[in-house]
């Protein structure tokens, strides 16, 4: 690597958000097992006439374009015929709704597969993304070491505190939650460094990742190697295999390596990168006490108005330490994956919360767990109004 690789990632990794609340937190364990993490869509869709069959799918273990990839493959159609409204966690057990256009009910009662349950509720319009009102949760959090009061005490303490409100983070599962590589990726390609954006996709090392694979990384990140590396890569990470196969094939093209990624791919990149300058825009601005129910922070893009106010200011400031401009998400290069930027809320409101139980812990001997339940808004992350309570 040359020195201009070696210069500092100005803690690209630190997901060490500002918490709002001050009560000590109770620590412990998400998804430690599938049915710890429960949700449940909230939406109204009106049945009765339309091309639409709108059904509600129940699904685990697998994300909902894996559900619907699959499903479109056994009912022989195409999937841009079948329409959903965000997607789900992949390590959880998720109910949603989902339109499929040009299907009957019949054509549903015959798919059979255990990987995931349909109920067709009726007829009626195309569901499209955002087309809900909320996300009901119930989370279990395990391994907690502190006495069953004091995790009441504390996780009732930090709910007072946060008062109906939430710091509206996006979640670790935004930037990768074993790698947290997305947005690095997206800095990258943002700046025209592809080089360096397609080494640290295939092979930036992290510590919670399986020490097999941690170290087929590690070597490649230390020796950029690209003869017979996709060989050493295992099956399921395909992507990586992706671009590995261009590079032996087509050496140094590194923006033609990131063209040949799907383009939602591609283009999640930019958006975990604009995410994580939110992220750190409204850390900032909760260290500093700052509050604004109402407000709106930039997803920052090349129309973005950076007016003169706090937020905006700290925006520019995160942008000018990035060495990342405005202009830069115009995406000369690759034109496809320019944004002109969005707003989002600084905070969001969560509502129902209730402790459901705290008992021992069954998987984890000498612990506690305790299950929680709650709502949050579309766009909003539970891991991210969790943290407020466990502090890890």
């Amino acid at each position: 690597m040359n020195q201009e690789q070696e210069e500092p990632e100005l803690e690209l990794t630190d997901m060490d958000w500002a918490y709002y609340t001050s009560m000590p937190g109770i620590k412990g364990v998400l998804k430690e097992q599938v049915n710890d993490f429960i949700v449940q869509e909230l939406a109204n869709h009106e049945t009765g006439d339309g091309e639409h069959l709108i059904v509600k799918l129940r699904k685990q273990n697998m994300t909902t374009l894996q559900a619907i990839n699959k499903l479109s493959k056994m009912l022989h159609i195409s999937r841009k015929r079948i329409g959903y409204a965000g997607n789900k966690d992949k390590r959880a057990v998720t109910e949603q709704f989902i339109s499929i256009k040009g299907v009957e009910e019949e054509d549903v009662n015959q798919v059979f597969t255990n990987e995931f349950d349909l109920e067709v509720i009726g007829k009626g319009n195309r569901i499209g993304l955002g087309n809900l009102m909320a996300n009901r949760f119930e989370i279990t959090v395990r391994d907690l070491a502190l006495p069953i009061e004091n995790i009441r005490n504390f996780t009732l303490k930090n709910i007072e505190d946060l008062d109906g409100k939430m710091p509206n983070y996006f979640g670790e599962q935004r930037f990768g939650s074993a790698r947290p590589i997305t947005h690095q990726v997206g800095r990258h390609i943002l700046r025209g460094d592809y080089e360096e954006a397609v080494w640290t996709y295939i092979a930036k090392p992290y510590d919670s990742e399986y020490k097999s694979i941690r170290k087929v990384r590690k070597d490649l990140w230390e020796t950029r190697e690209v003869e017979g590396a996709a060989e050493r890569i295992p099956e399921k990470f395909r992507y990586e295999k992706t671009l590995l196969y261009h590079l032996t094939k087509n050496p140094e093209d590194y923006k033609g390596a990131i063209k040949r990624l799907p383009e939602g791919l591609q283009t999640l990149f930019i958006h975990a990168y604009q995410s994580w300058i939110f992220n750190r825009t409204l850390s900032k601005l909760v260290e500093e006490d700052w509050y604004d129910d109402k407000y709106e922070i930039p997803l920052v893009g090349y129309k973005t108005d950076l007016k003169d106010n706090r937020p905006e200011n700290i925006t520019e400031q995160i942008l000018e330490e990035e060495g990342v401009s405005q202009e830069d998400f115009r995406m000369q290069d690759i034109p496809e994956l320019r944004s002109e930027g969005t707003y989002r809320r600084a905070f969001a409101d969560f509502r129902n919360f209730d402790i459901l139980e705290i008992e021992e812990d069954d998987l984890n001997m000498g612990k506690n767990k305790m299950t929680v339940k709650f709502d949050l808004p579309k766009g909003c992350y539970a891991t991210a109004f969790l943290r407020e309570i466990n502090k890890n």
